[in-house]
Order: structure tokens, then C-alpha cells, then sequence
């Protein structure tokens, strides 16, 4: 039997679109999805939770963290990195090229726990680490109007 991810799908645009509709319906069945990729090319993520704080790690070897962009929108990070492909060696004859050059996007949407307004990211031997403080809830006082 093939094992997976050996051939390449016969009709890409269907695979993915099959793809695209599967990770939609895990979205909906957990709600706590943190992470949706976008396009072909993806960035590994762990994600992990401390009492205080969500960690995001993105692998992402060989990249200056002069090109690495993140923005974040309310509850919504986007991380865009650009990883330039390396000269080829003249007169190699290539047996295997696996690594992945391009640009990679990945969306992460932030659980409500987390303090958007603490975010922080560090970026060390290939790995972008973002940490997300968690934040604390907040009473809210109710006041009446006139009365006091």
C-alpha cells in the first residue's frame, strides 16, 4: 500500500478545495481552533497553555527575522514570512529538494482569555515564539442614572 503524502493528488484544485472544506468543518466542530492556514505553503505551530500566559511557536529555520511580519488585528494575528530560496549549486545534480521557499501566511485566531494588549514576540535558532498573557476578568460596576 502507498503511504500517505507519497504521490501528488491528480487534480490539485479538487484536493485542495477538499482540503480548504475539511479544515472549515474541524473549525466548526471545535470551537477552539486557535490556528487556519492559508495557501500551500504552511508554517509548523505548537501551541501550548501555562496557568498565565498561551505560547505560539512557529518553526521557521533559516529566516532573518527582518523578514517576518506579524500584525495583529483585535483577536486576529497574522504572520507573514518571505523565506528566499538559496542559489543552486552549479553543476549539483539534484537528488531531493524538499525545503520550501516562498511565502507563508498563517492566521491565528486568539481565545478571548488572552490580553491582546500584551502581546510579545520573541525570535531565536528558527523559532518565533508569541506570548499571549492571559488577561483577568473585570467586574463590571452597574449604575443607574441619577442615583448615587
Amino acid at each position: 500500500m502507498p503511504r500517505s503524502g507519497v504521490k501528488k493528488p491528480l487534480f490539485p484544485g479538487m484536493y485542495n478545495r477538499h482540503l480548504d472544506e475539511m479544515r472549515r468543518l474541524l473549525q466548526v466542530l471545535d470551537p477552539h481552533t486557535l490556528a487556519e492556514d492559508e495557501g500551500g505553503l504552511t508554517v509548523p505551530m505548537d501551541s501550548f497553555e501555562t496557568e498565565s500566559t498561551i505560547v505560539l511557536e512557529l518553526d521557521l529555520p533559516g529566516v532573518d527575522a527582518s523578514v517576518i511580519n506579524v500584525v495583529q488585528r483585535g483577536m486576529v494575528l497574522q504572520i507573514e514570512v518571505e523565506k528566499r530560496a538559496e542559489p543552486r549549486q552549479e553543476g549539483a545534480r539534484y537528488i531531493c529538494l524538499e525545503r520550501h521557499f516562498g511565502r507563508f501566511r498563517r492566521t491565528v485566531r486568539l481565545p478571548d482569555q488572552v490580553d491582546s494588549s500584551q502581546l510579545r514576540a520573541e525570535y531565536q535558532r528558527g523559532v518565533l515564539r508569541i506570548i499571549c498573557p492571559k488577561g483577568r476578568e473585570r467586574r463590571i460596576v452597574i449604575k443607574e442614572p441619577g442615583c448615587e
